[in-house]
């Protein structure tokens, strides 16, 4: 059921966005991250923000997990999108209205104008297919100087609420959630858009690489946690850019 007064989706976020809350007071959370300020549960201690990029059925578990600092996330202006936008201001969170289909060039405005703050996407909204990549945030992060931080979500029991084209992952009482903020992606500036898909496609191969690595820490193997981090790997770039750069 859609709500059309905008006074009850108010309230309707309120309500939601406190009930949540006393849900992850239960939770056990933990959190891997590759860098210093790369994670937006953590206070900024430089200047760089990243842009975090997540799937749409782990928005729940981003949001709510744990506290967020100085985070912004771009939210389709479809009417779907007020109602989380709502919810996500009530969180602490900054809404930042547009999408690749919708408001995209105002979005980037946006973000540019706030030099402060992280940036969250989910690469696969605001329609769909689920867990589909899509190259508007390689666009975002060339423009914006953020670099993309691949991140995974996962939790050992929780409830999958349908949606229209994705499920919503919201944990069970008393589920332990792993979070993983990957090894930031520096993605060149004023990046040609004939090169975005090689990059979108390593952003979307190591999110599918530490949803494994996450996995895994859920079933205890401690020792996956050494993989997580890229930057010692020299085949850490789309293939495409790294023809191109020994060329030149």
């Amino acid at each position: 059921m859609k709500i059309r007064s905008r006074k009850l989706n108010i309230v309707a976020s309120y309500v939601a966005t406190f009930f949540l809350k006393v849900l992850f007071l239960t939770v056990r959370v933990e959190h891997f991250r590759t860098v210093e300020d790369g994670t937006p549960y953590e206070r900024p201690s430089k200047s760089q923000r990243f842009t975090f990029s997540m799937w749409h059925d782990q928005i729940v578990l981003a949001v709510f997990s744990l506290r967020t600092w100085s985070l912004a996330g771009l939210i389709s202006q479809h009417r779907d999108g007020s109602y989380l936008a709502d919810s996500v201001l009530i969180a602490g969170i900054q809404p930042v209205r547009g999408s690749t289909s919708r408001g995209g060039a105002e979005a980037v405005s946006e973000i540019l104008s706030r030099p402060d703050l992280h940036l969250a996407i989910t690469p696969d909204g605001p329609r769909g297919p689920r867990r589909v990549m899509k190259e508007g945030i390689v666009y975002i992060s060339s423009r914006s100087g953020r670099p993309i931080v691949p991140t995974a979500l996962v939790c050992d029991r929780y409830w999958a609420i349908p949606g229209n084209w994705s499920d919503m992952v919201i944990p069970k009482p008393f589920s332990r959630v792993v979070l993983i903020a990957g090894t930031p992606i520096v993605v060149p500036s004023e990046l040609p858009r004939e090169q975005m898909a090689c990059w979108a496609g390593l952003v979307n191969t190591e999110m599918g690489r530490l949803e494994l690595i996450a996995h895994r820490l859920l079933s205890g193997d401690a020792s996956a946690a050494t993989e997580i981090d890229r930057t010692a790997d020299p085949e850490y770039r789309p293939k495409s850019e790294s023809r191109v750069s020994q060329a030149a």
